[in-house]
């Protein structure tokens, strides 16, 4: 018989009193996709930034 819990949000099987990561990956993914976007001035759509667009690149 097996033991675990199943996180509410992501479904994921966790070991008992293992606490879940889907909101720390899904912040980080939004951060790293937050990255790769960007708004174009004048007509407010989103644009890919390539790598030698990024900042310090």
């Amino acid at each position: 018989m097996a033991f675990y819990n199943v996180c509410p949000k992501c479904g994921a099987h966790l070991d008992p009193n293992e606490k879940c990561d889907c909101e720390n990956v899904s912040e980080k993914e939004k951060k790293e996709r937050e990255h790769l976007l960007m708004v174009e001035k004048g007509t407010n759509q989103l644009a890919f930034r390539w790598p030698s667009e990024r900042a310090g690149v």
